[in-house]
């Protein structure tokens, strides 16, 4: 490859690159700014904590109530 064809692909990667990035951080079509702003990512980032939390606890209840089924002495 020569120099301008490095060049040109140089250019193609990062212009992909940047706009993926953009995609991810930026605004979406309907945000207005305000002090309740969430870029996509933000908003991504909430909702797999929620997630997170949500499927945690249901864990610990399952995980309670096997201990309680296998506790020795109880029926």
């Amino acid at each position: 490859m020569g120099k301008a064809e490095n060049l040109a692909v140089g250019l193609l990667v990062g212009a992909v690159i940047g706009a993926v990035a953009a995609y991810l951080f930026g605004p979406s079509r309907r945000t207005t700014f305000d002090a309740g702003y969430q870029s996509r990512w933000d908003r991504a980032l909430a909702e797999g904590k929620e997630a997170e939390a949500a499927r945690k606890e249901a864990l610990e209840r399952e995980l309670a109530e096997a201990k309680r089924r296998n506790t020795p002495g109880r029926l």
